[in-house]
């Protein structure tokens, strides 16, 4: 079930904006909750790369493993992971628009079991979760160049 798609213009070439993203050391500085990514399998990152995320989730530091479903630089990179009942499937996609790039976060919530009953809490904290994201990605891709 989609939970939302958020969308923002960054004034920057989508290799730009897609090169930032990519840069996984870089995480915590955009990526809501996100405090590490570890590419966990050989290079080059494609399609089936597993990620390490360390995350602050309500205080407490979690780990979850992620799969690269989708990797087609610069313009698409998706990663899903499925922890305590429930399947979080990400996207971003990135698009040419103007002399920068149109880019849209898309989260889809796929609750299993019992976890059905949660949907719409489940689907509220996401959006709250992740509403500020792109902003924030935006601002440190065209903000000043940080050493």
């Amino acid at each position: 079930m989609r939970a939302f798609t958020y969308q923002t213009h960054i004034d920057r070439t989508p290799d730009q904006v897609f090169a930032f993203m990519m840069d996984f050391s870089r995480a915590s500085r955009w990526r809501n909750l996100v405090r590490k990514i570890e590419v966990l399998t050989p290079p080059p990152l494609a399609v089936g790369s597993q990620l390490r995320l360390t995350m602050d989730v309500m205080g407490k530091q979690r780990e979850a493993i992620s799969e690269v479903w989708a990797y087609d630089p610069p313009r698409r990179f998706g990663q899903r992971n499925t922890a305590s009942n429930v399947t979080g499937t990400f996207e971003y996609t990135l698009e040419p628009e103007g002399t920068g790039t149109r880019v849209r976060f898309t989260c889809d919530v796929r609750p299993h079991g019992l976890m059905w009953l949660m949907l719409p809490t489940l689907i509220r904290s996401s959006r709250y979760r992740y509403r500020d994201q792109l902003a924030t990605l935006k601002r440190e891709v065209e903000g000043p160049v940080r050493t």
